[in-house]
């Protein structure tokens, strides 16, 4: 019989006193006797540093595994029905345990996948497998070469640094302002005026730039690249793609790299997963993000650390919170961690001070915090109405005085959001406050039947919702298609819903037919738009549109024959089964024909890509970024 594996997760006071310690979260047994603080250990400094949940869950599954490697050795051999400590605690993702990437124990290839769709559609997916959705588009890894970043003028370069920073990086402070200026200002100074600076696998020693650098700049430009105006929309995805590509190379590369840094890492992909999901799983990404997260206790209130440090952990987990809380509202999933055990402080401003690029904004830094506000918002919406949490914990005892006060506190954030507007940041604010709104007013698992004024605020919302997206499209602004397709899907939805419900309700019968006529086929085409990229909008466009047709033919025409075919039961019951969707909380499903992406040594799509004899992608002089006022005028 195989030996148990002795637990290295022993806290800081039985390690001392060379106790038994049963790895109990917050505070072991002896500790807890002895009413003593319970501090975990850190080998690398030898020092107490405050206990970590995942570790001490990370103990457990050890000796579950220790108990099955025993079991699966017995002559009975026991099958493997447990599961793990880890998996009921945080978002599973049925990854395999071999092969890890970023310091995890999920397969790179899981990190490359295409995003999680909604959960409708993916559970749909699952049930009926790929090839029953002939019009899914698969989407495949970019075949081009990395960018030769020599061949990109530096002003190209300069540009799209400056809308990172100015746009884009204080909504997701993933790394420092002053991280980003001082590698562009090296790039600028040293590579770029050596022919030999910029090997993909081989950083020159004069630079003081590492692969973890490199990354870092072009998964920014790769950010920037799609969110700047081009004279043709494919210069814009052409230019994103080459340097994604060659961030990947870079990140094959990074051979060493602190937890610090893997959490950027994830949460940059997450980023660029959320403008590419056919790229990149921000599912995968935001998991680790969140694992790292809760190993480090970045969540806790740290007060024996040096200022600069403790900032950098207070803004790093306040981007993973809100990367978290999106993910878990949009796929209806289980917090990863509970609001109370959140004691780090959300600051108003990230502490940081750069002489090497003022700013005529002073609000700007606080954009990534206002987000936040939103998504506690947004977080406290899912545990009330859908995971059905004790209204006590809110301080309400009736639902009613709840709906009252969410209301009117996010009535107060959104007037709050109008101030960023003079700085042309938050420019998704009317999407979010819409959003959020119908969601308290659509039937949810703790209030399943609503009434006329739900019925006519959710269909209010919807249809400005609608055309905000409708004007970001026109205006070549729908930068987060991932957030747009899980927001339209379900605003479709709960649209229709709305209006199957008021049929019999005259006051509402116009509204009804505006949006049953206009608003929901304009959602379904920008969900066909959004398809020409991601295959899975398109697959939810096509999965709505015979049921908008029968619920549009039913109210139109009662009375005709075309009517008594259609039966009123029927489509109620597949208007709730895609409200109230019981699907896995897990997204596994690849689809046939995808190339997935590896990055580990022995997989031969990795080693076309390490290649340095590959041939590099050059920046094409007629491209050109168009002036940053050129598409003034458009108003929402």
């Amino acid at each position: 019989m195989p030996r148990s594996r002795r637990s290295t997760k022993v806290c800081s006071r039985c390690r001392k006193r060379k106790t038994k310690c049963d790895f109990i979260f917050p505070a072991c047994t002896p500790c807890k006797l002895a009413n003593l603080p319970c501090l975990g250990f850190d080998p690398s400094s030898k020092e107490a540093v405050p206990r970590s949940f995942v570790k001490s869950l990370e103990a457990r599954v050890e000796e579950l595994e220790a108990q099955l490697l025993s079991l699966n050795a017995a002559s009975n051999n026991v099958p493997y029905l447990v599961t793990t400590a880890v998996a009921q605690a945080t978002i599973s993702i049925g990854i395999p345990f071999q092969n890890s990437f970023l310091g995890s124990k999920a397969s790179s290839t899981l990190f490359f996948r295409p995003s999680c769709p909604p959960l409708a559609i993916a559970r749909e997916q699952g049930q009926s497998g790929p090839e029953k959705h002939p019009d899914l588009k698969v989407s495949r890894r970019n075949p081009g070469a990395p960018i030769n970043l020599r061949s990109v003028p530096f002003s190209a370069i300069n540009r799209m640094i400056r809308n990172y920073i100015d746009i884009h990086l204080p909504q997701y402070p993933c790394v420092s302002e002053s991280t980003v200026n001082e590698i562009l200002d090296k790039i600028q100074r040293q590579d770029l005026e050596d022919p030999n600076a910029l090997p993909i696998h081989c950083v020159p020693t004069g630079a003081g730039l590492g692969h973890f650098e490199y990354f870092v700049l072009l998964i920014a430009l790769a950010i920037s690249a799609m969110t700047l105006t081009w004279k043709a929309d494919y210069q814009a995805r052409a230019a994103s793609e080459s340097f994604y590509n060659a961030a990947l190379k870079h990140l094959q590369a990074m051979a060493d790299h602190s937890e610090i840094q893997a959490l950027q890492v994830s949460l940059l992909l997450a980023h660029y997963a959320h403008m590419c999901p056919e790229r990149v799983d921000n599912w995968t990404c935001i998991s680790n993000a969140v694992r790292i997260v809760l190993n480090l206790g970045l969540y806790m209130e740290c007060t024996q650390l040096v200022e600069t440090e403790a900032c950098q952990r207070s803004v790093l987990f306040w981007v993973a919170y809100g990367m978290d809380r999106s993910l878990c509202t949009n796929l209806r999933l289980p917090l990863s961690f509970p609001e109370e055990a959140i004691t780090v402080k959300l600051p108003t401003v990230v502490a940081e001070a750069n002489p090497g690029h003022s700013t005529s904004k002073p609000s700007k830094s606080s954009v990534a915090y206002h987000i936040c506000r939103y998504r506690a918002l947004e977080t406290e919406v899912h545990r009330v109405l859908h995971l059905e949490e004790d209204l006590n914990k809110f301080g309400n005892t009736k639902i009613e005085d709840w709906i009252e006060s969410i209301t009117q506190r996010l009535k107060q954030w959104y007037e709050k959001a109008q101030s960023y507007t003079r700085y042309d940041m938050l420019e998704f604010k009317h999407v979010q406050y819409n959003h959020l709104m119908a969601r308290i007013h659509r039937p949810t698992p703790r209030l399943r039947l609503r009434g006329p004024e739900n019925w006519k605020a959710v269909l209010d919302a919807s249809s400005v919702l609608i055309q905000d997206y409708l004007a970001q499209e026109r205006r070549r602004r729908l930068f987060y298609p991932w957030h747009g397709v899980h927001i339209l899907f379900e605003t479709a939805i709960i649209s229709l819903e709305a209006c199957w419900s008021a049929r019999n309700y005259a006051p509402l019968h116009s509204k009804a037919h505006e949006m049953l006529h206009t608003s929901i086929p304009q959602c379904l085409q920008l969900l066909s738009n959004i398809g020409e990229r991601w295959g899975e909008a398109a697959v939810c466009a096509d999965r709505l549109r015979p049921l908008v047709e029968n619920v549009r033919t039913s109210l139109i025409n009662p009375d005709t024959l075309l009517l008594t075919m259609i039966d009123e039961s029927v489509i109620t019951a597949e208007i709730l089964d895609l409200l109230f969707t019981d699907g896995p909380l897990s997204w596994t499903r690849v689809s046939h024909g995808d190339i997935l992406f590896d990055l580990n040594e022995s997989d031969p799509s990795l080693k076309s890509l390490v290649d340095d004899s590959l041939e590099l992608f050059s920046w094409n002089p007629e491209w050109d970024i168009m002036p940053a006022d050129s598409m003034q005028g458009y108003t929402l």
